[in-house]
């Protein structure tokens, strides 16, 4: 007893010597640098963060509390293990500071978004009803460090496309504009979308004195960050410990928050969906350059031809395929570190079309769940870890809707906790299914379906669903099925394949008759119908667009385009190839395109270049043509390629 007693005792006391955990708050929502006039509001108690920490990792951890990182590194004179704070002004101050930042998880607001906005703020009696109405007039921007305030605010108003220019000024703390906008020196001032009830609460701004005239779009909202000195260990137990306080309700409360930290976007290290995170098209982590030949870490046969891409996370790859007499649908789940078959979901599915019976549609994982779409219009709901069927449906039997020449393709789109499908019906033409159970949440009558994904996304001020039927480009609001707005382009309906490409606020579309157009939105939601840009050479049947940078790429008919968005959307380069008159998929990121050809041609460029020169070309699966629409996912430094019977996967360098 007595040498344990002394065991405990060293043990005791090495902790009480041991270096703390050094986090240094930034959040204005936090209690030691909010105004506590408001109940329940600015309040964050990160003390009993740090205490529940404290518990669960066995350090002790220390908070300083600071609006800046400066004064933060004067306090505790070494560098922080941890900063929680807003994204832009956190990575304004570590880039000043040399201190490297890597996001480890966002924090949920009340309302379970890890975003944040600007309002455009006017005095209540001002004439203003929209943006352009502060044309020529005196604005005051948060300061540049504010992304929602600054840089959004910007965009938005240059979006707005005043008559003439405001005059902009730049705030130097967050409620300095609205103190200027009460003192009548400003018509406008952009605040955080927080602030105005904590200013009347405070006794700063008289109720009702000002009112919102416009938001900005998202940016991303408070986020916990490693620097470069925290240990790997103990980073990636912080990380767990604090995405699993969505249970414990007294933390949730205390943070002021809906759901407590989620993993940031793009750090789930998967490719869950068409075309990856948010149907981008975009890898993080897509190489500066390829190795001269793809090392094969595994193979794993199929029996159907290459039309669906697969979906994957770091333990998971799902991949749609057909039985060899094309009768059935098969959807096989693999093990990402072998290609072992995990599961396979398998049921009757015949009949005669276009391109082969064999589902179009990646499939979406979501949460533990999948959702697997058949071109006959199945559509199952599926556990990731063991493929049981939690509900199924299908598009024709169950909505009404008349079977697509080419075959149902739209993957169906996540949105909250519903799943959006577009099955055509003409009183079902759009429909939203509680995600968990397949129950109907509700359906909005229109037109046929078209072959294109639809997206979700904040434009023109207002949250939509965005996406093609057979006639017309649309809007529909994600909480009632309700139309905002239809949009029938100049030459009339397209085939409609291509995948709409939200960017910065606006709306890029490439069909092959309308061609390449960028749309802006109108204050009340609805699209502008006259483009902002437009080229009339890039037009693509099937090849949905991606953007590097401020450049626009894609292929249609023999020919790959890169145009230039800062220079009218003119092209750039234009590259002849047999390899570009068939189906191409590509991805974008870390300046680079990676671009997969039917053909079975894999090619990486230089997003910046001004000419086609591939810094990599490559045949993955020999001389043979691949003959794949598939399009590839990328999950860290794995690339998926679906070949001639097969689905393969690559190691694009590093730690595969």
């Amino acid at each position: 007893m007595i040498r344990h007693a002394g065991f405990f005792l060293a043990l005791a006391l090495g902790q009480a010597t041991e270096t703390p955990v050094q986090v240094v708050v930034m959040d204005p929502l936090a209690l030691p640098l909010s105004c506590s006039c408001v109940e329940s509001v600015g309040q964050r108690r990160y003390d009993q963060l740090a205490a529940h920490l404290e518990q669960t990792t066995g350090r002790r951890f220390k908070l300083t509390f600071e609006e800046s990182l400066d004064l933060a590194l004067r306090r505790i004179r070494s560098k922080p293990d941890f900063i929680i704070g807003k994204n832009a002004m956190v990575r304004f101050d570590a880039g000043r500071l040399k201190v490297p930042v890597t996001p480890l998880a966002d924090l949920t607001d009340r309302n379970g978004l890890t975003t944040q906005r600007g309002v455009f703020l006017v005095r209540t009696g001002d004439p203003a009803e929209r943006l352009t109405d502060l044309s020529g007039r005196d604005v005051m921007l948060g300061p540049a460090e504010e992304a929602e305030t600054h840089q959004a605010a910007r965009a938005t108003l240059q979006q707005a496309r005043l008559a003439k220019p405001a005059k902009l000024d730049t705030a130097g703390a967050i409620d300095s504009g609205v103190l200027a906008l009460s003192d009548g020196e400003v018509a406008a001032a952009v605040v955080p979308d927080y602030l105005p009830p904590l200013l009347v609460g405070c006794g700063k701004v008289e109720p009702g004195a000002v009112r919102v005239l416009a938001t900005t779009p998202p940016v991303p909202g408070v986020r916990l960050f490693r620097t470069g000195t925290t240990d790997d260990v103990l980073a990636k137990r912080v990380a767990a410990e604090v995405i699993a306080l969505a249970k414990r309700k007294d933390l949730l409360a205390a943070l002021e928050s809906a759901n407590g930290f989620v993993k940031p976007p793009g750090q789930a290290a998967a490719w869950v969906d068409w075309r990856g995170p948010g149907r981008l098209g975009q890898a993080s982590s897509l190489p500066k350059k390829l190795p001269e030949a793809l090392r094969k870490i595994w193979s794993a046969k199929l029996t159907g031809p290459a039309v669906a891409g697969p979906a994957a996370t770091a333990t998971h790859v799902i991949i749609p395929d057909k039985n060899e007499d094309a009768t059935r649908d098969l959807f096989r789940c693999l093990d990402a570190a072998d290609g072992s078959e995990v599961w396979r979901l398998d049921y009757a599915a015949a009949g005669d079309m276009d391109y082969s019976n064999s589902p179009r549609a990646t499939p979406v994982v979501h949460d533990g769940l999948v959702y697997l779409h058949g071109a006959l219009g199945d559509l199952h709901c599926v556990r990731l870890d063991t493929g049981a069927v939690v509900w199924r449906t299908n598009y024709y039997r169950d909505h009404g809707a008349k079977r697509l020449t080419w075959g149902s393709s739209s993957p169906p789109l996540i949105v909250d906790d519903m799943l959006i499908i577009n099955p055509g019906a003409r009183d079902a033409s759009v429909v939203a299914l509680d995600r968990k159970t397949g129950r109907l949440i509700w359906k909005t009558p229109g037109h046929a379906a078209a072959y294109s994904a639809f997206v979700v996304g904040e434009l023109g001020g207002r949250r939509q669903l965005i996406g093609y039927d057979s006639a017309s480009l649309g809007g529909w609001d994600p909480a009632t099925g309700g139309r905002l707005w239809e949009h029938v382009p100049r030459k009339g309906s397209d085939f409609n394949v291509t995948t709409p490409l939200i960017h910065a606020g606006q709306l890029l579309l490439a069909t092959e008759n309308n061609a390449t157009r960028l749309h802006g939105f109108l204050p009340d939601g609805k699209i502008d119908p006259k483009p902002v840009l437009a080229n009339n050479s890039l037009a693509p049947d099937t090849c949905s667009p991606v953007i590097v940078g401020d450049r626009v790429f894609a292929t249609a008919y023999g020919e790959m385009y890169c145009l230039d968005l800062k220079d009218g959307m003119k092209t750039v380069w234009v590259a002849e190839g047999d390899m570009f008159y068939d189906h191409s998929n590509m991805i974008g990121g870390n300046g680079r395109v990676l671009v997969w050809t039917n053909s079975g041609d894999l090619l990486l460029l230089d997003a910046a270049a001004n000419e086609y020169k591939p810094l990599s070309r490559l045949r993955p699966f020999g001389t043979e043509s691949a003959d794949s629409m598939s399009h590839p996912a990328i999950v860290g430094n794995r690339l998926y390629l679906r070949g001639p019977n097969e689905l393969a996967c690559f190691g694009l360098g590093g730690d595969n």
